[in-house]
């Protein structure tokens, strides 16, 4: 039961992760000028903290003990290489949508670029709000025995 919990935790946090990588990647596509010489290292530093968090977490997860979690042999060779490409795939997707008509950046492009970046914003704000207030606290809540 504990093994399955911290699985589950685990891949939870996973998915949060990649998601918010892939948000962060779809901003660094249409982000140029002075905001995206900002923006890469900012975006850089967190990154790589991001990635040692999340793989101490994945080197943590239980090794697979029986004929049950057989399965998950291959949860730890790609659950790392996922988070890798996920920024990267969110730049190659927002590439594609913003287009080559895109090259004003962020801050000098149309309307449109001016809104999707103010949403895409939001989410991001949006994703950490609620891992600070509702996902990081519950934890400690429901699955510490003492509280």
């Amino acid at each position: 039961m504990i093994n399955a919990i911290n699985l589950s935790k685990s891949q939870v946090l996973q998915l949060r992760t990649m998601l918010h990588s892939f948000v962060i990647g779809f901003t660094l596509a249409f982000t140029s000028g002075a905001d995206f010489e900002t923006f890469v290292p900012a975006i850089s530093f967190h990154q790589l903290f991001e990635g040692l968090s999340l793989g101490i977490r994945i080197a943590a997860l239980p090794a697979p003990a029986g004929a049950q979690q057989s399965s998950l042999v291959w949860l730890r060779p790609i659950l790392a290489p996922l988070f890798v490409l996920t920024t990267p795939a969110g730049i190659l997707s927002g590439l594609i949508a913003f287009g080559n008509g895109h090259r004003g950046g962020a801050s000098g492009g149309a309307v449109g670029t001016k809104v999707a970046d103010g949403v895409l914003c939001a989410i991001r704000a949006g994703m950490l709000i609620y891992a600070a207030c509702v996902a990081m606290p519950a934890g400690d809540f429901v699955l510490n025995p003492t509280l």
